[in-house]
């Protein structure tokens, strides 16, 4: 692949940047396919992910209880969008966790 020749540094707007970002963060998509689509850098665009956020909207969260009716604190799961359940028990470390977040967020 023969790169591009350099030029003036280049400034998009945050309208443009903010229109990026709410493509990437499809889940049909990818970072690369977006970056790729307007001939852009995939790190430049999560670099304006983490900026102007991932554009993912927050998720009602259930809380549920066992039978004697106190609240489950052993055991949290978390249903993805995509049909994929991600269980943590007490045993599992605040690190692992993190790190399966993050692993299945790169995966857009």
């Amino acid at each position: 692949m023969a790169s591009r020749p350099r030029t003036s540094r280049q400034r998009w707007s945050d309208a443009f940047k903010k229109r990026v970002v709410a493509e990437a963060s499809e889940p049909s998509v990818t970072v690369t396919q977006i970056a790729r689509r307007y001939d852009l850098d995939a790190r430049r665009v999560s670099n304006w992910m983490n900026k102007f956020g991932s554009g993912v909207p927050l998720v009602p969260v259930e809380v549920t209880s066992d039978h004697s009716g106190s609240p489950i604190s052993s055991v949290i799961e978390i249903d993805l969008p995509c049909g994929t359940r991600v269980r943590c028990g007490p045993e599992t470390g605040a690190e692992l966790v993190t790190s399966v977040i993050v692993a299945l967020r790169s995966k857009r």
